[in-house]
């Protein structure tokens, strides 16, 4: 029977919704008001697909202040602990908060709050591979990015030299970890909310189940 170290943490990386800050490339097509929901929404939606995984923890880490009313609502719903990223990049900010959930779990999974497309499988599976031998789960993005990477193992350099936000991201991830000799599992492409032309596929998903994003 497992324990609560050997069924892991599950990290969620998010920024505080505040208005102007949160999916600006979508806010000349749809606003500040439509850009701002989405994102929250999505985020709900993530929190719903992450109870039907097994972790022992699901954690939300902010980029920015976690005492939003956004965030207080979701406290009171969802199972979660909230704690504020830290750090100077992205890169830093992972690897600061893997190596917290890592000195209590034998293994973390850290996805963007942003990626609708996701499913609990892929989180069911992502713990499987880390479980069985594997140091390193990537979720390739069909953008170029990566919407989940696991560890069970802190390592800095799989994190130094990226260059954020651009289309690199997922290949150059791959590279550090190639030259760490790690061995590297990935779970199926999806995609996430960062362009207008993304709006479509992510509208098209709400209808079916639109109870989950709120």
């Amino acid at each position: 029977m497992e324990n609560e170290f050997s069924r892991g943490a599950l990290l969620i990386f998010t920024k505080a919704p505040v208005r102007g800050h949160v999916k600006t490339r979508l806010i000349p097509s749809i606003g500040l008001e439509h850009a701002t929901s989405i994102y929250q929404e999505i985020l709900t939606k993530t929190l719903s697909t992450a109870r039907k995984s097994n972790f022992s923890s699901i954690q939300v880490w902010v980029d920015g202040g976690v005492e939003h009313a956004y965030f207080k609502r979701l406290k009171s719903r969802h199972k979660v602990k909230f704690y504020k990223q830290k750090g100077k990049d992205l890169g830093v900010r992972m690897m600061n908060a893997f190596k917290i959930a890592l000195r209590q779990y034998s293994h973390a999974v850290l996805i963007g709050g942003d990626c609708p497309s996701l499913e609990y499988l892929d989180l069911i599976m992502a713990s499987d591979y880390l479980k069985n031998n594997t140091d390193v789960v990537l979720g390739p993005a069909i953008d170029g990015g990566y919407y989940l990477i696991g560890l069970n193992k802190n390592n800095a350099q799989i994190f130094t030299n990226v260059k954020w936000g651009k289309s690199g991201v997922f290949a150059h991830t791959c590279e550090n970890i190639s030259a760490l000799g790690l061995k590297l599992d990935l779970l199926p492409e999806r995609w996430d909310v960062d362009r207008t032309v993304d709006l479509l596929p992510y509208f098209k998903m709400k209808r079916k189940n639109a109870t989950l994003y709120y």
